[in-house]
């Protein structure tokens, strides 16, 4: 059987570059064949926007055949908590919704596999309030990838498998998140054999 996974990102436009490859890799880790999309909707307005209780809940009715949804933003420094916002959407919808914050955004994942290419320490980069223009766009220009797919997010992930293990390491986020959807997708395997 093949999971449906549809992924919530706060911009469906850039950031689907950057989370679908990664919500693939952690499928083919935890040998779970899956039908991975991102929601296709250009009325998404930013993470207040897709974080709205009734904007959850709108997707979630809208995709009825969808076994898993992720939901995953940017922290953004947690400028609007968003950990404990999008603890909130995931606490509502637990059986079909798992939440992730990328730390401090997406374009950091992108930039996991080029880290020891950044003239900039890494833990300088994760920390950083505004790492897509301090650091992403920069190397993005630099390596003229800006005017590809994606303002240059689907060339940056191109080598992403390669890295992944290391990815792993300096982006635990998305280790947590590897995990939380093994043990979710053990509880489904769980309930469907009881």
């Amino acid at each position: 059987m093949t999971m449906r996974v549809l992924i919530i990102p706060e911009d469906p436009r850039l950031d689907r570059y950057v989370l679908e490859p990664v919500v693939e890799r952690i499928f083919d880790d935890l040998g779970c064949k899956a039908r991975i999309e991102v929601l296709p909707d250009p009325q998404i307005t930013g993470a207040d926007h897709i974080l709205q209780k009734q904007t959850v809940q709108d997707i979630l009715d809208d995709h009825p055949m969808i076994d898993l949804f992720l939901l995953l933003v940017d922290r953004d420094c947690n400028r609007k908590n968003m950990e404990e916002r999008v603890l909130e959407r995931q606490a509502e919808h637990q059986e079909v919704l798992i939440g992730a914050v990328a730390h401090q955004e997406v374009e950091v994942w992108a930039l996991a596999p080029h880290r020891r290419a950044l003239p900039e320490r890494w833990g300088d980069v994760r920390a950083h309030c505004d790492p897509k223009e301090a650091f992403f766009d920069p190397f993005i220009r630099g390596r003229g990838w800006l005017e590809g797919v994606g303002h240059g997010r689907k060339r940056a992930m191109r080598d992403f498998g390669a890295a992944w293990a290391g990815v792993l390491e300096v982006c635990p986020e998305i280790a947590d998140l590897k995990e939380r959807i093994g043990q979710w997708l053990d509880q489904k395997e769980a309930h469907a054999s009881s």
